[in-house]
């Protein structure tokens, strides 16, 4: 009968399985594992984000009184009365690099002689622009980054995209657009 009587010992005596522990460590690590990279996701999401509407409103708020009060946000008037039109819309396209997931983003500003005025300009530029916003996708998407990478690229892109804007908007007359000039320029 002792036999019997040290045998439920041994076996309230023996220590539970280690599975309970191991499985409870694995889920707390793969919970700090995740919550490390769902916090690094926030913080690279916020560093590479566009600025939010209320800061491109506020800044639009600050440049409003420089521009015309008979002007709808298009064009501006410059001292020298040169037109400025800024409302044409950033392209983002991939460049031509074969393997790398890259894009560079472009925002142009034209700058137009003084015998242009307010009105001829905002008619031609309204009717015209899905030509130039196609030209520019096409011209941006046909360079590789090593064509983008100096100033003197950049010169030779904003001569030859003013080139091909006056001969888009003016086939058969004088150029009437002085400068193209950057307005946003980043390649990512």
């Amino acid at each position: 009968m002792a036999s019997k009587e040290k045998d439920p010992v041994k076996k309230e005596t023996t220590p539970p399985p280690k599975s309970g522990k191991a499985g409870i460590l694995t889920w707390v690590i793969m919970f700090v594992i995740i919550g490390v990279l769902s916090g690094s996701g926030f913080v690279l999401g916020g560093l590479f984000a566009k600025p939010s509407s209320s800061d491109s409103v506020q800044a639009e708020d600050k440049a409003e009184p420089a521009k015309e009060p008979n002007d709808v946000n298009q064009l501006v008037v410059d001292v020298n009365d040169t037109w400025y039109y800024n409302e044409l819309e950033p392209v983002v396209v991939n460049p031509n690099e074969p393997g790398a997931t890259r894009f560079v983003r472009v925002g142009l500003t034209l700058e137009f002689v003084s015998a242009l005025t307010l009105d001829q300009a905002k008619i031609i530029m309204e009717s015209k622009k899905p030509l130039l916003i196609n030209w520019l996708n096409l011209y941006f998407k046909s360079l590789t980054l090593d064509e983008m990478k100096d100033d003197r690229d950049i010169q030779r892109i904003l001569s030859q995209t003013c080139d091909a804007f006056n001969e888009i908007l003016f086939p058969d007359a004088k150029p009437l657009i002085k400068k193209v000039l950057i307005k946003e320029f980043n390649i990512q």
